[in-house]
């Protein structure tokens, strides 16, 4: 008894959402209210705008440093190659700081924009077996604030430079330009951050133990920005967002996509209980069968 249940449960929920598809589905589109709930303008916008952005598709790139201690310590090679070691950053954001204002003096407070102060940038490397990307933030480091020479009276040492301990250098030494640039499955440059006056405020622990066998030595270095500029390229100038949307698909980007939509429709495929399984199953059938196709050149 309980089957024949759930079975006449099912056709009653079927059939209450075929009523209320043919009562609703008049006007639904993306320029309807109703629009914004329907799997299909949703899949539709996502797909316009070229899917969704990936967090593994970007590249790190660091300037040299203008500061001598660079050529000195052989930096200039180990900054061009570090951003193939780069395995975690942040895009940095910005907080505005509001200040209180009284308007003609009198009567209660409102806030306004005092000042602007970018976040600063948190990013990992993987270190290199000869030491390179180590010996180099700790030599950029060093020589924005001295620690002095290797004796053990630091405190009233010089350096081979002839700083003393606690010596500060010139900015200008020790800043740089940074540049996080992302991109679509397909290699596409999307955007640039380009951060200015950059400088390393703390170089993280290295963690190292006898049971890490499987794992590679990383160091997080935080760094300190005064500003940045943003850029988007999704679109070369003059041309024609559709040609953008409907551009033809690598052949890695339509593996992944099969694969991705693969999952969503193994995951949903169960017995249906209510209307909503009903739709999200044959929603990710259609999106699978359509992975097939995809867009071509």
């Amino acid at each position: 008894m309980a089957k024949i249940y759930n079975v006449a449960k099912d056709l009653f929920n079927l059939a209450k959402g075929k009523a209320f598809s043919g009562e609703y589905n008049e006007g639904v589109g993306e320029d309807s209210p109703k629009g914004a709930f329907n799997v299909g303008t949703f899949l539709g916008k996502v797909q316009e705008a070229n899917g969704l952005a990936r967090a593994n598709r970007y590249l790190v790139e660091i300037d040299t440093p203008q500061g001598a201690w660079v050529q000195n310590s052989g930096g200039a090679g180990v900054v061009q190659s570090l951003q193939f070691f780069c395995d975690n950053v942040n895009i940095p954001g910005a907080a505005i700081i509001p200040v209180d204002h009284r308007r003609n003096s009198i009567g209660p407070f409102d806030r306004r924009a005092q000042a602007i102060v970018p976040s600063e940038i948190s990013a990992s490397f993987m270190l290199d077996a000869r030491g390179r990307n180590l010996n180099f933030f700790q030599q950029w480091a060093t020589n924005i604030v001295s620690m002095g020479g290797p004796e053990k009276a630091a405190d009233v040492t010089v350096d081979f430079k002839g700083a003393a301990f606690g010596e500060i250098a010139y900015r200008n030494d020790y800043i740089t330009t940074m540049r996080i640039k992302t991109f679509d499955m397909a290699a596409q440059h999307i955007n640039t951050t380009t951060m200015y006056e950059v400088w390393p405020s703390q170089i993280g622990d290295v963690t190292l133990g006898w049971a890490q066998n499987d794992e590679i030595a990383r160091l997080t270095v935080n760094f300190q920005v005064r500003n940045w500029v943003a850029e988007n390229h999704q679109l070369p100038e003059g041309q024609d967002p559709s040609v953008y949307a409907n551009r033809a698909l690598s052949p890695m980007e339509q593996l992944l996509r099969i694969g991705q939509t693969g999952t969503a429709l193994k995951a949903s495929w169960k017995k249906p209980s209510n209307v909503g399984d009903v739709v999200n199953l044959v929603s990710n059938a259609q999106t699978f069968l359509g992975s097939f196709g995809g867009r071509k050149g």
